[in-house]
């Protein structure tokens, strides 16, 4: 999915990967080849699994790499809602808009279906409150798609994954 946060993404590092193709057979494929994008990624399209990845670093100083790491961790700890089990980032940021606000003029900060709920915290995830099935946490993502499209015209797209 070319996963990214604070500016940087994997397409920054990334060299090149050996995929499982869904014929069966493997590939290594460069980062030119993968059609890298926000939240996209050929892999993705073409249902291949990555089996390895070469990334391409530079040495830095370990004391101003941790710095930068535990001033992330608070920032993500004050504005996330990781004292709750969660998918992550539950939407992908339509362009223009920012998902927590579009979430939260909506009214759907806190609203729950069985055991998952729009986080308190941060109206860009859903959490698992109580013993969340997956059918609690689909309902949710629903809802919430649902009630923004209808007052806002804005069709959130999940960035979470539904398997089965």
């Amino acid at each position: 999915m070319n996963a990214g946060a604070y500016g940087g993404s994997m397409a920054d590092v990334l060299k090149c990967v050996r995929v499982l193709k869904t014929d069966g057979t493997q590939d290594t494929l460069g980062v030119d080849e993968l059609d890298l994008g926000y939240r996209h990624s050929r892999i993705a399209d073409e249902g291949m699994v990555v089996l390895a990845a070469t990334f391409d670093l530079d040495r830095g100083n370990p004391e101003k790499i941790r710095q930068v790491m535990d001033e992330l961790t608070r920032e993500r700890e004050e504005k996330q809602p990781l004292e709750l089990p969660s998918a992550g980032s539950t939407f992908k940021r339509p362009e223009g808009y920012f998902v927590g606000k579009l979430v939260t003029d909506a009214g759907l900060k806190g609203y729950q279906s069985g055991g998952a709920a729009v986080s308190k915290k941060h109206a860009g995830f859903v959490v698992n409150v109580d013993n969340a099935t997956a059918a609690d946490v689909h309902a949710v993502i629903e809802h919430v798609q649902d009630e923004v499209e209808h007052q806002f015209g804005v069709r959130l797209e999940p960035e979470v994954r539904f398997l089965g």
